[in-house]
């Protein structure tokens, strides 16, 4: 039985670092999207997605407050957040200030 093209590639870039870091570039983006929409311009000026390793979504907080805020809407923004990527590549957040 012959495999689809597409079936081929979808496979061969589920195992690419390349692959990889363009979903978590994504995600990033998906993350600082989210918190813009919620909280406006403020928001964006006081926290920012910076980067994913292991699972982990890294929030800068320039803001103890605003942390708390992303805090309270956690479960959706990784919702959103793994929405986008197709899959649970953000297992939790971490938090920076």
């Amino acid at each position: 039985m012959m495999k689809s093209l597409g079936d081929i590639l979808k496979a061969k870039s589920n195992k690419s670092p390349f692959m990889h870091s363009v979903l978590c570039a994504g995600a990033i983006d998906m993350a600082n999207i989210y918190i813009e929409e919620l909280w406006g311009e403020n928001g964006k000026k006081l926290a920012k997605a910076v980067y994913i390793k292991n699972g982990v979504l890294v929030i800068a907080c320039l803001s103890s407050i605003m942390a708390q805020e992303i805090k309270i809407k956690e479960t959706e923004l990784l919702n959103k957040v793994n929405a986008k990527c197709g899959s649970m590549m953000v297992k939790k957040i971490r938090y920076l200030s």
